[in-house]
């Protein structure tokens, strides 16, 4: 009898520790030279399709493709300068705007819990119907800001949750030291 609750204990924990390792996101990261962490995102079918660094090694560019979720996702790194805060980035990026935001609509200045975002939806560009929703999400973390724009043509409302989920998993780890 003891063996036999053994053997089923010993199943139990195999099972456990097989969900759990299931459970694990894959997850990609990017950094600088000069930052201090890795900024790390789930990997999804994510491609790197462009990735500059900065001359003096403290800031970066990335763009991402995901075919299979048709979203495009690009950040800049870069030293904390013209705004200190989440909420100043955001505010800056919606000042400054972009000749690519053919009469935007449905803008919305927001939170997702301490990240501050700006969505727009781009119905035309260049007279091409795209309906493009972009969610531009700023970080500011140890000195440094993060401009993360994600965008997606032929956007459906349903679709904001994958936007959403993707600013909430963006995590910032302490770069090992070698």
């Amino acid at each position: 009898m003891q063996l036999r609750n053994f053997f089923i204990l010993c199943c139990a924990l195999l099972l456990l520790t097989n969900a759990s390792a299931a459970g694990q996101e894959k997850r990609i990261g990017f950094t600088a030279p000069g930052t201090p962490w890795t900024l790390t995102m789930p990997a999804d079918d994510f491609q790197t399709a462009e990735h500059k660094i900065r001359d003096d090694g403290k800031g970066a560019y990335f763009y991402l493709v995901d075919e299979k979720q048709h979203l495009n996702v690009s950040m800049f790194i870069e030293p904390v300068k013209d705004c200190q805060t989440s909420k100043a980035c955001r505010d800056m990026i919606w000042k400054i705007g972009n000749p690519a935001w053919e009469h935007p609509q449905n803008v919305a200045q927001s939170e997702i819990g301490d990240v501050s975002i700006l969505e727009l939806l781009v119905p035309k560009f260049q007279g091409q119907k795209i309906n493009q929703q972009n969610m531009y999400a700023e970080f500011v973390f140890d000195g440094f800001w993060v401009d993360l724009h994600i965008s997606k043509v032929l956007y459906q409302p349903e679709e904001r949750p994958m936007f959403e989920r993707i600013v909430k998993s963006i995590k910032f780890e302490p770069k090992s030291r070698s």
